[in-house]
């Protein structure tokens, strides 16, 4: 898996620590690797997930701090761990800065298990 930066690692291993998430768990894995790759949703991770239950908190969708690229990696983040929240592409990389955007294309890659060399297809 591929982390922005040390920081960004610790705190998925945090997560993943604190939840006891198995290590063949990709779809919370998918999750925890969004949540842990900006500060805010790190931040507010009590809003959006339920570590005593282990799932996730839809309620977190009415929160005041989303914005719309944070709201888009939620979306994302629900999706990939196996909710029925919607994730449209078209709006999804619309509301990304760089930066989220490769975060997003990498919890994609993981989620799928694409591999992340990029393979010549001609």
């Amino acid at each position: 898996m591929h982390f922005h930066s040390e920081e960004h690692e610790r705190r998925f291993k945090q997560l993943c620590e604190r939840d006891e998430t198995n290590i063949k768990d990709i779809e919370r894995h998918s999750l925890f690797y969004i949540f842990s790759g900006t500060e805010l949703l790190y931040k507010n991770i009590e809003m959006l997930y339920d570590f005593e239950d282990h799932t996730i908190r839809l309620e977190a969708y009415n929160q005041t701090f989303l914005t719309g690229g944070t709201r888009s990696l939620i979306d994302l983040a629900f999706s990939l761990y196996g909710s029925e929240a919607e994730c449209e592409v078209r709006f999804l990389f619309n509301t990304l800065d760089d930066r989220n955007s490769i975060l997003a294309l990498q919890a994609i890659k993981y989620r799928f298990q694409i591999p992340v060399e990029i393979v010549d297809l001609k």
